[in-house]
């Protein structure tokens, strides 16, 4: 993707100041940043995310991620992560967008797709930076066009997401995205049990039952795990847990709320962990939305 793209000028039109914007479009949020931001807890939901204009990097466990206007980021699961944002200037915001997976749109085109021989090769990633092509930027590209017109909308977006989810699935790292769907080599063990995760964090968990769902003993379970996430399942699972709330405080919840919602029955364990794991307390946070 070169400087001054038309993806990055459709960004900029789309989205003129600091901050997140909601598309008309399902799943498509833009993004616009006016300096450099330093690290802080994100929690990345399963989507497509692209740089057209800075860079992003992105860390969890031991694993770092960057991507840019050459490399988009494939995300397969939710995951609590710190991302930080570089090399913006006045002249240059950081302009960038992410498109949540649509696992129905997946699994269709799956089905169309069943004569293709994807890649057998082995893959332990669930989140991924990989190369952008002409034919991906091109079909962001005219989707971002579709925001200007309430037929292209109608008629043009759904079937350039789908080009979009094509385009990736064929690429060199489709075995993530399919990973969202279905079972296939490398990490899809362990998407399936970080889903089911997702799905159930504000209820009790521990190894014992994380274990009975993935069909695996506890020691298999924690060995697949620590080589995907760089962590431990309760490791996960806490961190989610506290991402979660700290998404939960700074949209105006109290912290007592926050806690119960998100799995905790005591909201001074839940105030101890907060802080040793964001390094501030969750009433800091409150205090920050509130200023």
């Amino acid at each position: 993707m070169h400087k001054n793209s038309p993806l990055a000028e459709a960004i900029g039109r789309a989205c003129t100041a600091d901050g997140y914007v909601d598309t008309e479009i399902p799943g498509l949020k833009l993004f616009r940043c006016n300096s450099d931001l330093p690290q802080q807890p994100v929690l990345y939901q399963p989507s497509i995310c692209v740089v057209a204009q800075g860079r992003k990097q992105i860390s969890f466990g031991d694993h770092t991620r960057c991507y840019d206007p050459d490399n988009y980021l494939i995300n397969s699961v939710a995951m609590p992560i710190k991302a930080e944002i570089l090399d913006v200037t006045e002249a240059k915001p950081f302009l960038g967008l992410s498109l949540d997976i649509d696992s129905y749109m997946i699994s269709q085109l799956l089905i169309d797709m069943e004569t293709h021989r994807f890649s057998t090769s082995q893959s332990d990633e669930i989140i991924l930076s990989t190369a952008i092509t002409a034919e991906f930027e091109n079909c962001m590209t005219r989707l971002l066009a579709c925001l200007e017109s309430e037929m292209d909308l109608k008629v043009l977006a759904p079937t350039l997401k789908r080009e979009i989810f094509y385009e990736v699935l064929k690429g060199p790292h489709g075995d993530i995205l399919r990973n969202c769907v279905a079972n296939h080599a490398g990490a899809n063990r362990i998407a399936p049990v970080l889903h089911y995760i997702e799905e159930n964090f504000h209820t009790p968990l521990d190894v014992g039952s994380i274990a009975s769902y993935a069909g695996m003993s506890p020691s298999t379970l924690h060995d697949y795990f620590k080589q995907v996430t760089s962590m431990s399942p309760m490791q996960f699972v806490k961190s989610l847990r506290l991402h979660r709330a700290h998404s939960l405080l700074l949209s105006g919840n109290q912290a007592s709320e926050a806690s119960y919602q998100v799995g905790y029955s005591s909201p001074s364990q839940f105030s101890r962990e907060f802080k040793r794991f964001f390094g501030e307390s969750p009433r800091d946070v409150q205090v920050l939305v509130a200023s």
